[in-house]
């Protein structure tokens, strides 16, 4: 009986995605941690990052995210690129709605933020320890909280 018979769906670009994101997490100079990111599938454009280790990304759409040059991810972040679609008028299925997530150049984003969905961060933006970001973020804005909300623009 084949996998497929089974009832098993193998996806080799997300088997590939949870293999390079593991080696990501093992300790390493955070050049090298760029390198398996990059493999597992996300966009990183421009030279210098600091993504910490243990830096959540989804695997099963790591292509929907893009990185831009110099962006500062710090520990515990978690990049989502799916939701649950509550606007399903069927209950007895389970529909999830697709988005890219797109951090600009000198962002900052705090420990233990989440960014889900359709979300792109600013040029310099700045997002809090511990958000939770829904909604798009322009450049030089800082925002905060659960859900995050405008605070106030860089000076």
């Amino acid at each position: 009986m084949s996998l497929k018979q089974q009832g098993i769906n193998l996806d080799l670009s997300h088997i590939r995605a949870v293999i390079f994101f593991a080696l990501a997490r093992i300790p390493m100079p955070r050049t090298w941690r760029t390198l398996f990111i990059r493999a597992a599938g996300v966009n990183l454009t421009g030279k210098k990052y600091f993504i910490a280790r243990d830096v959540q990304f989804d695997s099963m759409h790591p292509g929907n995210i893009t990185i831009h040059n110099d962006a500062h991810i710090t520990s515990g972040v978690r990049l989502l690129t799916h939701r649950l679609d509550t606007t399903n008028p069927d209950r007895d299925d389970i529909h999830f709605i697709e988005g890219h997530i797109t951090i600009g150049e000198h962002a900052f984003i705090g420990s233990g933020t989440i960014i889900t969905g359709e979300v792109s961060i600013g040029r310099s933006a700045i997002i809090g320890a511990g958000s939770v970001v829904t909604k798009s973020v322009g450049d030089n804005e800082i925002w905060a909280g659960n859900p995050a909300k405008f605070i106030k623009m860089r000076a």
